[in-house]
């Protein structure tokens, strides 16, 4: 059909109207659009990352701020704390355990408010202002209230330095509007792990994973003084570092940390640098440095601007790795040991002419303790002075049985540990005489029976060669100020006569691992330890009687008259008492005859009380059988019901 002229042109007027209403729209959704990029963004899109800001607390690290960094710069007078929801672990435990189970101390006595927003304001840099921010910078700062000890202490520092943040409120940026996100931006993922507790109950926790790379702990960056080194970058390489559990030597890279004094410092104070080798509980076992540097206050407290100031000090803090436990239960030690020596003696030779070597100490809690009072009778006098918690060691004269048979550390077979410095070759297995004129300040928490048991048992030790230990308990929520005075009055007293060089203050509450949360906070400690020196325990010598072998116990169960402490096998203390197999000077075949006797409840005892790990009836007979294969001819006929074991082998 064809169209005449006038409907021709009436149909291109209204093709040309059409169009140009087409080009119109699009045009104004294009200009809408860039209008809404310039002027008006969400939050999902406009913050770059989340980042914890730390540091460490009695509890290990805590955060103290969380910085989240835009995509453009953010006017300091848009924001505030109605602008944002946060997660921090104080506020995540809270929600998850209730109040009375997250928090032991509530140090301002607001009920909730722990790790929650206190002030929010703008910076150009990753940090907390102490003035209070600037007018404009691409960083959000957020930070919270610390004011609280956690119930739980010595956590993971990936853990505890947990933060989210959801942008709630509109804020101004340099390009424009920001208005709020729909999800939190974080710096942790949660996953769920399965674990068999000692008693076979199978249970599900969450667990709580940091990046890494997003915890800022500027008590530890570059500037600090510390230098922090890992496995394959820069670890210590140790060789021949022999194991009294396998009997082997191992060479192996143990990762470490350490703070040395700028060079101002050490020049100025040429000759009288003092050394600390600071030892973590197993809590902290791992390849990461950052474990034991985080995991309690003592290092970060030993390299603090008003201790360094007094006594410039090196600290030298060794990350022991699980499968390298330095120390266990039934005091006996592993290749760390002599990897820790080793470590020692480097620093010691790298800084000759500096350190003043009268003055080395060790600090350390639980197996780290532990360690220290094992070293302190390998090398006798060799360190002015040990401050431990939550510790306990006594020797044990029959680690080959033990130990399934690895022949225990002696001068022969570890030559690096015992170093010819004070060496004493016919008593440096008794324990008890080679630390008797050491410098030595011990806190223990009244719960933590495993501690605090070896401790009363030492004490009678020494009192039965008429020597009084100074003790005093005290109540770890008093303040700081009135603990430091009890702790200093305890150990002010004549120190110059044999054994009266040790000291034991035992807080009134607490279990094993709130032992370093409260005794960190004193600030007494630290002064006893640098006050201390080699020279004040040659010259106050041994309590010469506990060389003496060990006579036992009269009837009324008091210590006989002229006993020492030689050849005595020490009782061994659990978490909840003492252990009815490993009794005071327990004898192989007693042991052996006991385990025997619990062979029908083999697959019930708990093999690894990390794990939950229980024997089998023939892995517990097999453990068993070799350690009555250790006894001696004499000892095998004491070992009454031998044939129980016979009938179960086969």
């Amino acid at each position: 059909m064809k169209l005449n002229y006038k409907k021709k042109f009436y149909f291109g007027l209204m093709a040309l109207f059409l169009a140009g209403m087409g080009f119109s729209t699009i045009s104004v959704a294009k200009t809408t659009s860039k209008s809404k990029i310039v002027k008006s963004i969400s939050a999902d899109n406009a913050i770059v990352g989340v980042k914890s800001y730390g540091f460490v607390d009695l509890e290990g690290a805590k955060t103290s701020a969380i910085i989240v960094e835009y995509n453009q710069d953010i006017k300091a007078s848009s924001v505030d704390k109605n602008d944002y929801e946060i997660t921090d672990y104080a506020i995540y435990s809270q929600k998850k355990d209730g109040f009375e189970k997250t928090i032991e101390i509530d140090k301002d006595s607001i009920k909730g408010n722990e790790g929650q927003i206190t002030k929010v304001y703008v910076n150009n840099k990753p940090e907390i202002s102490k003035n209070g921010g600037i007018k404009e910078g691409k960083y959000v700062i957020i930070e919270v209230n610390t004011a609280y000890m956690l119930m739980g202490q010595n956590l993971s520092y990936t853990s505890t330095m947990m933060a989210g943040v959801k942008q709630i409120g509109e804020i101004t940026g340099k390009n424009g509007k920001i208005t709020a996100g729909t999800k939190e931006v974080s710096n942790y993922t949660l996953s769920e792990e399965t674990q068999t507790r000692p008693t076979g109950e199978t249970v599900t926790k969450t667990v709580i994973t940091a990046d890494k790379n997003k915890i800022i702990l500027p008590e530890f960056d570059k500037n600090s003084g510390w230098k922090i080194y890992y496995i394959g970058n820069g670890g210590f390489k140790a060789t021949k570092a022999y194991s009294e559990y396998t009997g082997k030597y191992e060479d192996f890279e143990m990762p470490y940390a350490i703070y040395v004094p700028n060079t101002e410092v050490l020049e100025k104070n040429k000759g009288n640098i003092s050394v600390v080798l600071h030892m973590e509980h197993a809590g902290a076992n791992d390849t990461d440095p950052m474990a034991s540097l985080t995991s309690s206050k003592a290092a970060v407290k030993a390299a603090s601007k008003e201790i360094q100031e007094k006594n410039p000090a090196i600290i030298i803090v060794p990350q022991v790795e699980e499968s390298r436990r330095s120390t266990n239960d039934v005091v006996s030690s592993s290749e760390a040991n002599t990897a820790i020596w080793e470590l020692l003696d480097s620093v010691l030779t790298e800084y000759r002419g500096y350190i003043n070597e009268s003055r080395i100490y060790g600090t350390g809690q639980s197996m780290g303790g532990m360690l220290l009072l094992n070293m302190a009778a390998q090398r006798d006098n060799f360190f002015a002075g040990v401050a431990i918690l939550g510790s306990q060691w006594s020797n044990n004269y029959n680690k080959e049985f033990q130990n399934n048979g690895a022949p225990a550390r002696s001068p022969e077979n570890d030559p690096i540990s015992f170093n010819g410095f004070g060496l004493d070759k016919k008593n440096y297995q008794n324990w008890y005489y080679m630390i008797s004129d050491d410098n030595v300040l011990v806190h223990t928490a009244a719960d933590d029976l495993m501690a605090t048991s070896l401790w009363k048992a030492i004490q009678e030790y020494f009192k039965a060669a008429g020597i009084e230990i100074a003790h005093d308990e005290w109540d770890p929520y008093l303040s700081v100020e009135e603990q430091n005075k009890i702790d200093k009055k305890m150990t002010t007293h004549d120190n110059t006569k044999p054994g009266t060089g040790i000291n034991w203050g035992e807080f009134s509450k607490g279990s094993h691992m709130s032992t370093w949360k409260y005794g960190y906070q004193i600030d007494y400690p630290f002064e006893w330890l640098f006050e201390q020196r080699r020279e004040t325990a040659q010259a106050r010598g041994k309590v010469e009687q506990l060389k003496n072998k060990w006579l036992g116990r009269d009837k009324d169960g008091n210590i006989k008259k002229g006993s020492g402490t030689a050849g005595l096998n020490t009782a061994q203390y659990t978490p909840t008492g003492k252990s009815d197999t490993y009794i005071e000077n327990w004898k192989p075949y007693d042991v052996v005859s006991k385990l025997i006797s619990d062979i029908p409840n083999a697959e019930k005892i708990v093999l690894n009380k990390r794990t939950g790990e229980t024997y089998t009836k023939k892995s517990y007979v097999e453990m068993v059988r070799k350690l009555y294969n250790l006894l001696s001819k004499e000892e095998k006929t004491k070992v009454k019901n031998y044939n129980d074991l016979i009938k179960a082998e086969k």
